[in-house]
């Protein structure tokens, strides 16, 4: 892909900032939804990131030891992060100063 490529679904991929993020600190939210819009649960994964792939995703080593996690690749989703501290719910542990965040809501399909 060239370096501000388009993939089929018209998602841009900038490789060089995939190289960038590479041993960068990220912090992801996650929050899931019911199909109308009730909240199932959220989710807060804090760590560094090993792999930035457009078609395998965004690998994170977890700081609190837990499996590598992988996110979808959509890197314009992904901010440099101000100065402070990130905490997705009073029950996430409090993160310091990460490099970049993104945060993702997730809406569950109405099923018949």
């Amino acid at each position: 892909m060239s370096d501000h490529g388009h993939d089929e679904s018209g998602i841009e991929w900038d490789d060089g900032f995939a190289d960038q993020l590479i041993g960068a600190t990220l912090f992801v939210g996650i929050t899931y939804l019911d199909h109308d819009g009730t909240l199932i649960r959220r989710e807060q994964v804090f760590g560094r990131v090993e792999t930035v792939d457009a078609e395998a995703g965004i690998t994170i080593r977890p700081f609190d030891g837990a499996a590598p996690f992988t996110m979808v690749p959509i890197l314009e989703a992904i901010e440099p992060a101000d100065p402070g501290a990130y905490q997705l719910s009073p029950e996430d542990p409090l993160v310091e100063n990460p490099d970049y965040t993104v945060v993702f809501s997730l809406t569950a399909p109405l099923r018949h």
